[in-house]
């Protein structure tokens, strides 16, 4: 499949201005799936053809298809499993004794892809910490793409799914195996702790001092140092002071200059907002 530089750069020009997903020249390789993926949905003939399509106007559907399509949305159950085994051995009863005995943990997954991650919180809290702290636990769960969330909401995952990173014993006591499928649904009393809805990091209206927890893995090392930058600044709006960062594994704030202090807890590493 022949794909010109100027095709390239149209798609991740359009992919950064609405998501902030970078795409440098010498990423171009990892448009061309998306791309055959448009191009066979569009039943084009070429890449000129999909391109041309395009230029004459994208709409509202087309638009939501694509921001579907170049967002990243690799994601698997108890990824990296230190943060979770913290959170409910050590993180969730630092925040009750901090807060003094808190209604509620608010907690929020700001790309929480297709679920794995709000599902994964509420099972680690209730296996390896107080399971009375679970229903503690008040969730939103945000995502830019509409398929996303979609999935997330359903709570059904392919055998390959459940079998990527998650303990087998998690498996048999949160999920329930559907019938005549080789699917599994985390069971209803997880599900419906979560509130879902679609978010853009970069154009959203954040809260302030609303949650005591914000996980945000493995989503800026897709964005420049201005729009990364500018995400930091109003999710550490959205945090209570004394609230808690969640990183992925090697992300960091290096040359950031936020009120937010490195901490470990329990063998996994965060950022806590100052007092």
């Amino acid at each position: 499949m022949e794909i010109s530089d100027e095709i390239y750069s149209f798609f991740a020009t359009y992919v950064f201005k609405h998501t902030g997903i970078e795409y440098q020249k010498h990423d171009y390789y990892r448009l061309d799936s998306r791309i055959k993926s448009l191009i066979d949905h569009y039943k084009c003939e070429t890449a000129e053809v999909l391109y041309k399509k395009c230029k004459a106007g994208i709409d509202q559907s087309m638009h939501n298809y694509m921001v579907d399509l170049f967002t990243n949305n690799e994601t698997y159950f108890m990824r990296d499993i230190k943060p979770f085994k913290s959170m409910g051995k050590a993180v969730i009863p630092m925040l009750k004794e901090l807060f003094k005995n808190p209604m509620s943990i608010n907690i929020w997954s700001c790309a929480s892809s297709t679920g794995q991650e709000i599902y994964s919180i509420q099972m680690a809290v209730d296996s390896f910490g107080d399971p009375a702290d679970s229903k503690l636990l008040r969730i939103d769960a945000s995502d830019i793409s509409d398929d996303a969330l979609r999935r997330a909401k359903e709570g059904s995952y392919s055998a390959l799914e459940v079998q990527r990173g998650l303990p087998a014993p998690f498996l048999i006591k949160y999920f329930t195996k559907l019938p005549n499928s080789e699917n599994w649904a985390i069971k209803p009393d997880l599900k419906t702790r979560a509130n879902f809805f679609k978010f853009n990091l970069l154009s959203g209206i954040f809260p302030v001092n609303k949650y005591h927890i914000i996980f945000c893995r493995n989503v800026l090392i897709y964005q420049n140092q201005e729009n990364k930058r500018k995400i930091l600044t109003d999710i550490t709006q959205a945090l209570k002071p004394g609230g808690i960062l969640v990183f992925g594994a090697g992300e960091s704030l290096i040359g950031m200059k936020l009120p937010l202090k490195h901490i470990e807890i329990e063998g996994a590493w965060f950022y806590q907002k100052t007092e």
